[in-house]
């Protein structure tokens, strides 16, 4: 129950309050310290950040099932993820937080507040399902580990999502109607923008966008934008926004690379002949996406970067587009392409459940986390309750369903529904089958145009994982370093592309770069990233193997469906 602090009243209004209190402790059927319930069963706390789209915890239905598993009565405390930075930093600086917290804290946390945590490592035992999720998946233990300390426990997406987040559509609809095959180079992506421009591909004689992007900030590169097309050079973009990446288990940084001058010279050579958006540098995420979706059934942009074609496009115009590979640049022309690779976040979220090291009942507290990694909990916290987002067919068989609501899109109706990619668990078990409507595969075939761009990478020595991080004294003085280098790096881009200049400028924003302590932050990277490989090769993890398993079977169905079994 919550605690009242009652030491500003008076003696009478303070007995007053206790009585009050205790009347509502009796009307609730709590324990005067909420450990119990009326009829006897242990209480647990859950605060869950969640979506704004998503119904109260009371209204799923498998908060029951969750109840059931651990012999609980849950007090749920519900916080939309955009309120929860305010919220999250009371509680830690009080130190008061949930007996369990699903989606709230982070390895950000752990350094200053880790003894508000419990480490679940000496508990394992006592939790079975999760030890399995481990023994089968061990990177899913390296990305919530925490100086050799376990204070969350995963989500497991492995065979139901990509690894990249960034990919690359040109409209297939304009190629076919202008007599142009798919561009394989950047000098044939060129000549293909020009006939875009040129061409009238929508038969109206209005104008069209050629290319554009998700517009670049001082912070560095983020994700839908051009420089992954860094990777015609072989250089794998894995390390975040300030150009670090990994080649060998060597930390490099792309930013006084010679192929990120190449780059910006061939996107001024774009820019120039007005096949880029003159908005692609300044406009917003809204202007972005409204240019993308075109106008009803008729495209506006040729060539941009997104996750799928109908997230940036849209229903009516996702047809319409295609997936390209990556390109050769020309003046590499025996350099390996690679891709984007940030498959490790997008398949193993770390740190997704959280338990307080002052949990007041523990055996109860570890049973409810233990039951997020059955499947029947597990896919329901992830896709929705059986009989509103999932069907269960039999053991470990289950289908996606559509929306009930026609008002609703398949990615509303599991967020209103479910926790969806805020679940912890592990959602394709061996024997699982589940089978999945297109709008929920559709990455997949997106992904895989790339299997042969990430298999010229090795998972396990060509990515800077998201889980590396820093010491204390390592994180501040990379900050203090940062933000000269990402300034003056992002600036002198857009300069180059918009205006050009790369070629007299090179050797000045070099040696500028250099004087912001350019290399210090690479043998910083390298620190962290050794510390990190280590914890992975203590745990025994191949990468190249667990997010290319073999047991994971992909199979695409005549009604548009897809199934995916864990055939091990």
């Amino acid at each position: 129950m919550p605690k009242t602090k009652a030491s500003r009243f008076h003696w009478k209004p303070k007995t007053a309050l206790t009585l009050g209190v205790l009347g509502a402790l009796a009307l609730s059927g709590c324990t005067p310290d909420g450990s119990k319930d009326e009829s006897g069963k242990p209480v647990v706390t859950v605060q869950v950040v969640k979506d704004s789209r998503a119904k109260a915890m009371s209204d799923m239905p498998w908060t029951k099932d969750l109840e059931t598993a651990c012999g609980c009565t849950i007090q749920w405390q519900e916080t939309a993820s955009s309120s929860w930075t305010q919220q999250r930093q009371a509680s830690l600086a009080a130190g008061e937080v949930a007996d369990v917290t699903i989606g709230g804290y982070g390895s950000g946390d752990w350094g200053d507040y880790s003894s508000l945590f419990m480490d679940l490592s000496p508990e394992l035992e006592n939790l079975p399902n999760l030890s399995k999720t481990f023994e089968a998946s061990p990177y899913s233990r390296v990305a919530s580990t925490w100086d050799d300390k376990l204070f969350g426990a995963p989500g497991v997406n492995t065979g139901l999502m990509a690894n990249s987040s960034s990919h690359m559509f040109i409209n297939k609809k304009w190629l076919d109607k202008l007599g142009l095959p798919v561009p394989t180079t950047w000098g044939e992506l060129k000549r293909t923008l020009e006939a875009f421009k040129k061409g009238d591909p929508n038969g109206d004689g209005k104008p069209v966008t050629p290319l554009t992007f998700n517009a670049p900030n001082a912070d560095g590169w983020g994700w839908f934008q051009p420089n992954v097309l860094l990777g015609s050079h072989g250089i794998p973009v894995t390390g975040g926004g300030q150009g670090m990446y990994a080649e060998n288990g060597t930390i490099k940084n792309y930013l006084t690379d010679p192929a990120y001058k190449d780059l910006a010279n061939y996107l001024h050579d774009l820019w120039s002949e007005g096949l880029i958006s003159n908005e692609a540098f300044t406009q917003d995420w809204s202007k972005y996406t409204a240019t993308t979706k075109g106008e009803g059934t008729t495209a506006k942009v040729g060539v941009t970067w997104m996750w799928t074609p109908s997230d940036i496009f849209g229903s009516q115009l996702a047809d319409q587009y295609v997936t390209i590979p990556q390109l050769k640049a020309d003046d590499a022309p025996n350099a390996k392409p690679v891709w984007f690779f940030n498959g490790d976040q997008i398949n193993y979220s770390a740190n997704k459940v959280s338990v307080a090291a002052n949990v007041k009942n523990k055996d109860a507290a570890l049973k409810l986390v233990d039951a997020m990694y059955t499947s029947d909990i597990g896919i329901q916290m992830r896709f929705g309750s059986f009989g509103v987002g999932v069907k269960k067919n039999g053991e470990k068989d289950y289908t996606i369903l559509s929306p009930t609501d026609t008002t609703k899109n398949a990615s509303d109706w599991q967020f209103q529904n479910s926790l969806s990619d805020g679940a912890p668990g592990w959602f394709l078990q061996p024997g699982v089958k589940l089978t999945l409507p297109k709008e929920q595969f559709e990455v997949r075939g997106v992904d895989e145009v790339y299997k042969q761009d990430l298999a010229n990478m090795d998972l396990n020595k060509d990515v800077i994982y998201g889980g590396v991080s820093f010491t204390a004294d390592e994180n501040k003085q990379y900050s203090l370093n940062n933000t000269g280098i990402t300034q003056t790096a992002m600036s002198k881009f857009a300069q180059w592309v918009t205006k050009g200049g790369a070629d007299q400028d090179w050797d000045a924003y070099v040696a500028a770069l250099k004087k912001n302590g350019l290399d210090q932050q690479v043998s910083l990277q390298q620190a962290a990233y050794d510390r990190y490989v280590k914890v992975m090769q203590d745990n025994k993890v191949d990468l190249n193997i667990e997010l290319n398993n073999p047991d994971l079977k992909f199979t695409a169905n005549p009604d548009n469906t897809a199934t995916i079994t864990n055939s091990k």
